[in-house]
């Protein structure tokens, strides 16, 4: 686990100690889960606790994870955290914990699988139409929390932790996570169609997306047309702004051919005119680290495959929503070591925008001589690399 990984679970401990002061046992048992060499204890803590949830305790492990994808304990832990939140809305219909078991299990059903069935309705004993409005709630829900569960290396400890996992694998000193944009497919509204085409040829909206190589989502923001180019939509950022005014130091995040020419993102060397050695062999570390974006774009579309077609939407904000809840299940599995469902479908990297195929276009890169100075200080010298022929 990176330390922005240990960083996510200490702020948890306060979230959900505020948050759910009348679960402790099961927040305590959730915590617990991180530390496999405490597992004889947790395991006592939730049994001790399984009263508490008579629908999630119907079904075996096995049923499960192949229905929502998700570990009891995970699943258990998600219950309580949604159940603390709504009981906080007066208007909500019912505030029981069994209530919320089986909103909550809908909602979760729904984003593994991509829709709802009468047979999971009639198993959690939830009408079809409550089960349709509890995945609407619950996404929201989900989608609000993104701030406690997806959190940046915002000290310059967590910053240095994280470099050191990236500077161990690669060789590249200094990166903080990788960026990506995530795209899912969508049918946009009529007479739109061509701001959605991807550089892929199909119809997307997609979302800027920074991980690390544990592939913890790190930072999500920004959902967009699947047309739009990477490097304008990293511009308009908070974190792209928060890097460029340096709030992160000297850090960068690593990035694909689409962002070439921006401020604080590695991306390859793309200029055929330079062939030094320093540079075949930092992109060779580059192309090591940024394939990552596949397995994790992938392992959400496999876990989660709501997002592989969302379908009709009314504005790119709902596209947000399953996006951001997604991903904070996501991290949540990651913290509890979840397995995935299924083997993981590599997520196919897109190419770059025809607005990056000319230098004249792109804008100024104010870190390019920092940069080269980089490459050429760790990656220079062929100690330390392989044979490059």
């Amino acid at each position: 686990m990176s330390s922005a990984g240990a960083l996510w679970f200490a702020v948890q401990d306060d979230v959900f100690s505020s948050a759910c002061i009348d679960t402790p046992a099961t927040i305590v048992s959730a915590t617990r889960d991180k530390h496999p060499s405490q597992s004889s204890t947790t395991t006592s803590n939730v049994t001790s606790d399984s009263e508490r949830h008579s629908l999630l305790d119907r079904f075996d492990d096995s049923f499960l994870l192949q229905n929502f994808h998700l570990s009891r304990q995970c699943l258990r832990f998600i219950i309580d955290y949604m159940h603390s939140r709504l009981k906080k809305d007066i208007y909500a219909a019912s505030n029981s914990l069994m209530s919320t078991e089986a909103r909550s299990l809908a909602a979760v059903y729904f984003h593994a699988n991509g829709s709802l069935t009468n047979l999971i309705t009639e198993r959690l004993e939830i009408d079809l139409n409550e089960a349709r409005e509890a995945v609407k709630t619950l996404t929201k829900l989900l989608s609000d929390t993104s701030p406690d569960f997806i959190t940046f290396p915002s000290s310059y400890n967590d910053r240095m932790g994280a470099a050191h996992v990236f500077k161990n694998v690669s060789g590249i000193p200094h990166v903080v996570g990788v960026l990506g944009y995530f795209h899912v497919q969508v049918t946009p509204p009529p007479g739109q169609e061509q701001m959605f085409v991807n550089t892929l040829g199909y119809h997307s909206a997609m979302m800027q997306v920074i991980f690390d190589l544990d592939g913890n989502i790190l930072s999500l923001e920004q959902c967009c047309p699947g047309g739009t180019p990477e490097h304008s939509v990293w511009a308009s950022t908070v974190i792209g702004k928060q890097f460029t005014t340096f709030q992160h130091g000297h850090s960068w995040v690593l990035g694909g051919r689409g962002l070439f020419g921006g401020g604080h993102v590695l991306t390859p060397i793309m200029d055929p005119s330079i062939k030094t050695k320093a540079v075949k062999r930092f992109n060779k570390a580059h192309a090591l680290v940024y394939g990552h974006v596949q397995q994790v774009f992938g392992a959400l579309k496999s876990r989660f495959q709501c997002l592989r077609d969302i379908g009709s939407f009314q504005t790119l904000k709902s596209v947000a929503y399953t996006v951001k809840a997604c991903c904070v299940l996501h991290n949540i599995s990651k913290k509890f070591s979840v397995p995935l469902p299924c083997n993981c479908i590599l997520e196919p990297i897109h190419p770059p925008s025809s607005a990056v195929t000319s230098t004249a276009e792109l804008p100024y890169d104010y870190m390019e001589d920092t940069k080269n100075e980089m490459i050429e200080m760790f990656f220079g010298h062929a100690e330390g690399h392989e044979d490059d022929d």
